[in-house]
């Protein structure tokens, strides 16, 4: 899904469509980091524990571990609202569900308590 797809199917009332926007971008940037961090897991299995090529791929983790807690610390410093936004959203739509959950147990008529003789 591209970024366009996303702001529009995106719902914030609260937040520019050009701060999310930028949240989606960076968002975008955090995957592909994520994915090459993947591949690079995957990579190790070609090697022998004693090849220089398995540990240049340690060391690549190693890095891509460190860009990626960059890039998240910036992501949640930066777009702190939009963030909060979507946690304000889950929760309204989870309250949303309770309710609906709630008003159709309400609507189920009750067995009537039996005595005892």
């Amino acid at each position: 899904m591209e970024v366009e797809d996303k702001i529009t199917s995106t719902k914030l009332e609260s937040i520019k469509a050009n701060d999310l926007n930028d949240f989606f971008i960076e968002m975008f940037s955090l995957k592909e980091l994520c994915d090459d961090f993947v591949e690079m897991f995957k990579k190790e299995e070609k090697y022998y524990l004693n090849e220089e090529k398995y540990n240049e791929l340690l060391e690549e983790e190693a890095i891509a571990v460190d860009s990626i807690h960059q890039l998240t610390t910036e992501i949640k410093e930066s777009y702190k609202e939009v963030i909060e936004s979507f946690y304000e959203r889950r929760l309204h739509r989870i309250e949303a569900r309770m309710m609906k959950v709630f008003n159709e147990v309400e609507k189920k008529p009750r067995k009537p308590k039996e005595e005892d003789n």
